[in-house]
């Protein structure tokens, strides 16, 4: 039986009981980071809320899914297995999703137990209402990429006002902010960083309020940004009476009526220029 579990995200009282349970049944253990989760069961050990038994362990990442499930046959899941990403829920921005078609492909059980993500807990922070959000992982590193996707999701979720959640690297952090104010100046957003830990901190407003608060700060850290984009100008699309009124020669306007109705742009001309 597979069993993939969340992890805290950084303080270590997160931890469910559920979860608990199945790391004391585990005998296989699939890690992105062995060390990671071999920290994080020391740490519980020390707490007395989990006993020392023997466990495997086994890298299991993105670099190396494929190879490592091809290896695989089923018997692997006869014993109680474990996947753990480095922190929060699988899936999410972490790997787990090939560890799950593989199961589905092989017709054997699996449990997705739930837990904290700093997706949902960062939204739920920012107070940008309640009817839903759109994730979109990290965003592009090169910054005419950044500036597309970001048009992109300004266009399709201003009208709606859901909000975006997005992962941001403190390398990338000022950059991803200037990319971002020259796509909407008026986006308010929450920025938060190094959520559950000890030096967790939190900035919000405009884009320019937000920039002005990180001055001088530490920005090193996990960062999620929730972003609330300003509406978009209607765009005003061009219909038949709009093209005639237009002050153009009659073949640019015959062209632009075919387009539109995909009649003959020659007939249309002719009706134009009166023949």
């Amino acid at each position: 039986m597979l069993y993939l579990l969340p992890s805290p995200l950084g303080n270590l009282g997160d931890i469910t009981l559920h979860t608990l349970e199945v790391l004391q049944l585990g005998e296989v253990f699939l890690c992105e980071d062995t060390r990671m989760t071999q920290k994080l069961l020391s740490l519980l050990e020390k707490k007395g809320v989990l006993k020392k038994t023997p466990r495997k362990f086994f890298s299991f990442h993105s670099h190396n899914q494929d190879e490592f499930l091809q290896r695989l046959c089923a018997s692997f899941f006869d014993v109680c297995v474990v996947f753990l990403s480095d922190a929060g829920m699988p899936c999410v921005s972490d790997p787990g999703s090939a560890l799950i078609q593989y199961m589905q492909k092989m017709n054997l059980p699996y449990e997705v137990l739930p837990g904290g993500s700093a997706v949902t807990l960062a939204y739920a922070y920012s107070g940008f209402g309640d009817r839903g959000f759109v994730f979109d992982g990290f965003l592009p590193h090169k910054s005419l990429e950044r500036k597309e996707r970001l048009r992109y999701w300004r266009e399709v979720l201003s009208h709606h006002q859901i909000p975006l959640v997005v992962f941001e690297s403190p390398h990338r952090l000022q950059e991803s902010l200037e990319d971002l104010q020259s796509v909407d100046l008026q986006c308010q957003i929450f920025a938060i960083k190094e959520m559950t830990k000890k030096f967790q901190q939190s900035f919000y407003g405009s884009i320019e309020e937000v920039l002005e608060q990180l001055k001088g700060q530490n920005l090193q850290g996990e960062w999620v940004f929730v972003l609330l984009f300003s509406p978009s100008p209607a765009i005003k699309r061009l219909g038949e009476v709009e093209i005639l009124g237009l002050d153009l020669p009659p073949k640019i306007k015959a062209k632009l009526l075919s387009k539109l109705t995909g009649a003959s742009s020659k007939d249309l001309y002719q009706k134009l220029i009166g023949g």
